[in-house]
This record gives structure tokens, sequence and C-alpha cells, in this order.
């Protein structure tokens, strides 16, 4: 077995300490959570079944709706900012 040394902050390691079960090791931790990382995305694969054509509308629309969302941030901010002026 390949051993590696790796360089973490404090508050990285507090996390990952406090991911551990019991007597498990910080490889089985990262190896662990890594696993149900994968396993939850995986759940979704193929979830969406659509055309080239709908994920094109799919898209636009998420675009459009995006587009709505930072307008109406943008003069919230606005009102805010001058609000403080």
């Amino acid at each position: 077995m390949t051993i590696k040394s790796l360089t973490i902050t404090e508050k990285a390691y507090d996390t990952l300490k406090a991911l551990k079960y019991g007597d498990e090791s910080f490889s089985d931790v990262i190896l662990r959570t890594g696993q149900e990382k994968v396993g939850a995305a995986a759940k979704f694969f193929g979830a969406l079944k659509m055309s080239t054509e709908e994920a094109k509308e799919w898209k636009a629309r998420i675009k459009k709706n995006r587009d709505e969302i930072n307008k109406d941030f943008e003069l919230r901010r606005k009102e805010i900012q001058r609000s403080f002026e």
C-alpha cells in the first residue's frame, strides 16, 4: 500500500475528524464520503430523458429565468445601495 502525506488546514482536519465513525481511519472517511457523493449523483443519471430539441428549449427557459432573477437581484441591490446613501 502506498502512503501519501497531505497538508490540510485545521478547519479541514476538524471537519474530517467530525465525520469519523468510531475507529474509522481518515482514509476510510475520505473514501466513504467520496463514494457517498458519487452514489448520490449517480442516482440521477438518465433521470431527464428528452430529445436534443427539448434539451435546447429547457436550457433556454433556464437561461431566461436566470436572466430575470439576475435583473431582479440587480434592482434590489441598487435599492439597498440607495438606502445607505
